[in-house]
């Protein structure tokens, strides 16, 4: 056996130095007999978990007496997955019967147990035969108790029973870790969980209650409920608790969050289309052009699917049709789940769907009590002498839950003439005023967390912005942004949800603004901030701006046009984040403040920046369209830059010098369509994340070599005029997504192969045959390729000669190992799409994607694809047949009816 490892797989040594802590938690627990396995096939299994970031406990040379000890115990209790090696030696050591019976206990509390019978038979495991039996006989002999042996006996034919991997001498067992591995992998990703809340109380029958409306068994029906209720009620919350509970019994699934407030332009729509399919594909990313090719798309590619969808807060009808469509495409078994404020939007629905709504109604006393307690407390009971403070304070919340967590975390730790204190205040409130009631919690905060509260209530929230751009951006504002969100998170007033967007809740979000409105009543122009359009279009058209306004979001739902005066903003010298979109401006610009962070101006119509705009500590710089012929230089001259987007800006030739901009993380130039040439110093910018090219139709050069350390996502698709891809100087581990589609290049460097972190990875043209270097097969962690045209591949001698210990060797049978979706697109050479099916694609390949192909016939191969569940061929006109199926197929998209499909029973 083995000791405990750190979280690890960030590093690829082994560290057998940390002991468990009391209640860490694991993703997989080994259980082996350390003289049989230790030194080989165990490290190497180790060593390929961690390698995947997966949290693996594995005990060596712990301190052994004739009881496991207690901590051991909760190790596996508090695992996933266990992983049993059984070897032939294994029953001889009583701790690994303890460890056995313990695992087999906690079988029955849904922990996934993953047998591998190591050079023995399964059926010896299970009737206890051969060295089993004899260790067995000799415990028998030496323990006079005939419960623990009885028990370990028990078990063993319990473990020897289930479903595991066989390992003998004919076994490639670099090829069956990788297959563990996958299949661990895949398990984690399909049991993630959303975030819910910290003290869930009320949740779990509420749920109960919407999974027996739910009826999850059944298939003849696709179900549609509306969860509603008052706002701050719990909506989202029993929502994401339900997709927790249920999410596992559906072909597909997806949660959007924030419906409505997204989808208040077409650009918000079309962000929520993307991540619905994204999600409901398996993180396969397609090109959404416009809000109604979205619907075509969602339309073709959600239909015959079993699914879950919840879309959370929603509103109108027009929201469901954009995203989901009638609903009646999905298969029988599919079920829609929405959180609404509208009972009535369900009625609105014109279909056969079966609907019913669930209201969520406030906690009653005793649950309100306890969530308050646990907020204010950290305990399910107050300390006594406050137990008539907290009768008061949960008659003001009503049995709201996020009155109850805000008005908790903001008298955590605080004193009982405190406590007194504030509640005087609630009681000046009018009964009910809930919105009164939280705002208190506001001024509990010092200036640094006010301000970012109000930042975030008037400004960030809802713009789709990460957490890490919004810190950069404050930080620049002199403000402290990690201590402040996290102070604003430990009250509960923001959250950051799964996809690292900062948030809030609705009724927070109104008394920021609310806050900001009774600055000045009256005249917009001097509040802090403006985000409403028609107040930011009153003071620009007035100019009543002063120097009190500090953000503006001007973001009309519509196009419009607007009469822009040249000193506009010259009276708005404090004016740090400016958002103007889907505004024409006409007239002339002379005054922009030099102490602007963030300049968010699609379509910016003026050739220059006025003259004395300096604004060195702008951050983020989104000016997609813009007509800049001037001074475009100065933008790459800005230390404190960080994210720049100058997409669809024709007047684009040569991206410059930026070594200038060393921080920057992400530059944009899509739609650049006559950039030709990008400066060779962009090859060395260690610290830039995403860089994206995407139709730059005219692009010839790039940087001669690629050196860069942090760089995750690089989109060249569609720059048709490239040539040559760049020497990638050393090994690049951080790109893990690369887009080469419908570009010039017939031929990858031999240094291609130092990209060893792609995940992603889509090449090639119809119009060229692309040759791909030997190195190619170095992409061991590919999991996504994509290949359109002709390609030719390595293979036979030239592999050989280059890698000699053999495609059995250092790459298991299947260059590939981690692949597990395979799109071929115009692919008309068979023989290289038998070598890619063939040699290239693991066993445990799950989705097959062919489109516009000659192909007469899907080779015999894959039927071994024992895990493949979908399979598409669109606009394959010529098929005839599709052979030999395995049986974990889902779903087949063919041409025509008429094809011939059979479905393997091996």
């Amino acid at each position: 056996m083995a000791r405990v490892t750190t979280k690890g797989a960030s590093s690829s040594s082994f560290s057998f130095s940390h002991q468990p802590k009391k209640f860490d938690k694991f993703d997989v627990f080994l259980s082996f007999k350390g003289e049989d396995t230790r030194f080989g096939f165990i490290s190497h299994l180790y060593h390929a978990l961690c390698h995947q970031r997966i949290h693996t406990f594995i005990d060596d040379d712990l301190e052994r007496g004739e009881e496991i000890s207690t901590e051991l115990l909760k190790t596996i209790e508090n695992s996933t997955f266990s992983i049993i090696v059984f070897s032939e030696n294994y029953a001889y050591s009583t701790w690994c019967l303890d460890e056995l019976a313990k695992i087999i206990e906690c079988r029955k509390n849904n922990q996934s147990v993953l047998p591998i019978f190591y050079k023995v038979n399964p059926s010896e495991v299970r009737k206890q035969q051969g060295k089993f039996g004899e260790a067995l006989t000799k415990h028998e002999e030496k323990f006079r108790d005939e419960q623990k042996v009885q028990r370990w006996r028990e078990s063993l034919k319990k473990a020897g029973g289930i479903s595991g991997w066989d390992c003998n001498s004919r076994t490639n067992e670099c090829e069956l870790i990788q297959e563990i591995v996958r299949k661990i992998s895949k398990s984690k990703l399909n049991q993630m969980t959303l975030p819910v809340a910290e003290y869930p109380v009320g949740i779990k029958s509420r749920v109960e209650a919407l999974i027996t409306r739910l009826d999850i068994e059944s298939n003849e029906d696709i179900h549609m409920v509306a969860i509603c209720g008052l706002g701050g009620v719990g909506k989202t919350t029993i929502a994401k608790a339900l997709y927790n509970e249920i999410s596992h019994h559906f072909e597909a699934k997806v949660f959007l969050e924030n419906v409505r407030e997204r989808s208040e332009t077409n650009e918000g729509i079309i962000c929520l289309q993307k991540i619905l399919l994204y999600e409901i594909l398996g993180g396969k990313n397609l090109e959404v052009c416009s809000v109604y090719s979205g619907i075509t798309m969602i339309n073709e590619c959600l239909c015959r699917k079993r699914l879950l969808i919840i879309l959370d807060d929603m509103d109108n009808l027009d929201q469901i049709e954009k995203l989901i469509g009638k609903c009646d495409q999905f298969a029988a078994g599919s079920r829609i789940i929405m959180t609404t404020r509208n009972k009535r939007l369900l009625l609105t629905l014109k279909n056969d769907i079966s609907t019913y709504e669930y209201e969520v109604k406030a906690l009653n006393e005793y649950e309100a009590i306890e969530l308050f307690n646990k907020h204010a407390f950290r305990s399910n009971k107050p300390n006594g002498d406050y137990l008539e403070l907290v009768h008061k304070v949960i008659q003001y919340a009503k049995g709201l839950p996020l009155a109850l967590v805000v008005m908790g975390a903001d008298l955590y730790r605080r004193p009982k003439f405190e406590w007194e204190s504030a509640l005087k205040k609630y009681e000046k409130i009018p009964k009910g005023d809930i919105q009164k009631i939280l705002k208190i919690s506001y001024e509990g905060l010092d200036e640094n967390e006010q301000n970012i509260f109000l930042d975030i209530a008037c400004f960030f929230k809802g713009y789709c912005m990460n957490y890490d751009k919004v810190v950069a951006i404050l930080e620049d504002c002199d403000l402290e942004p990690i201590d402040g969100i996290s102070r604003l998170m430990d009250k509960c007033l923001v959250t950051i949800n799964h996809y690292n967007k900062l948030s809030m809740h609705d009724l927070l979000q109104r008394i920021g603004r609310e806050i900001v409105r009774q600055e000045s009543p009256q005249n917009p122009g001097e509040r802090s901030r403006l985000w409403h359009c028609e107040d930011a279009l009153q003071v620009l058209t007035e100019n009543t701006g002063s120097d009190k306004i500090q953000s503006i979001m001007l973001y009309s739902p519509e196009p419009i046009e607007f009469q822009l005066k040249a000193q506009i903003f010259l009276k708005m010298k404090n004016l740090r984040l400016l958002t103007i979109r889907n505004v024409h401006c006409c007239g002339e610009l002379e005054y922009l403040p030099s102490g602007l962070r963030m300049l968010d101006w699609h379509n910016y119509p003026f050739p220059s920046f006025p003259s004395h705009f300096s604004p060195k500590n702008l951050v983020a710089l989104d000016m997609a369209g813009n007509q800049l012929e001037r001074t475009f230089n100065l933008v790459f001259a800005l230390k404190a830059m960080r994210y720049v987007n100058f997409s669809w800006c024709e007047s684009i030739r040569k991206i410059p010098d930026l070594s200038m901009i060393p921080n920057i993380k992400v530059l944009k130039f899509c739609y650049c369509k006559n950039l030709v040439e990008i400066d060779d110093s962009l090859g060395r910018l260690d610290s830039l994340e995403v860089l994206d090219l995407t139709f730059c139709g005219k692009l010839e050069t790039l940087p001669s070599c690629l050196s860069m350390k942090s760089l995750r996502s690089f989109n060249l698709n569609f720059c048709a005029s490239l040539k040559k891809f760049p020497n990638i100087s050393q090994e690049m581990k951080s790109l893990e997504k690369l887009y080469l589609q419908e570009t010039g290049i017939s031929e990858l460097p031999l240094s291609f192969g130092n990209l060893t972190g792609i995940v992603e990875l889509e090449l090639g043209d119809l119009a060229i045959h692309l040759h791909l270097p030997i190195s190619i097969y170095n992409l061991q962690r590919l999991e996504y390729l994509n290949l359109t045209g002709h390609f030719i591949f390595p293979k036979d001698e030239e592999i050989y000669r280059h890698f000699p210990v053999g495609i059995y060797g250092r790459f298991s049978r299947y260059f590939f190992t981690s692949l597990k979706g395979l799109s071929l697109h115009d692919f008309s050479n068979h023989s290289e799409m038998d070598f890619l099916l063939n040699y290239c694609c693991p066993p445990s390949l799950e989705s097959l994607w062919i489109y516009d192909s000659e192909i007469v016939t899907l080779p015999e191969c894959i039927s071994r694809f024992k895990r493949l569940e979908t399979l598409e061929m669109k606009h394959c006109f010529d098929l005839q047949e599709i052979p030999n199926l395995p049986r974990s197929i889902r779903y087949v998209s063919a041409p025509t009816s008429d094809i011939l499909v059979q479905v393997s029973l091996l």
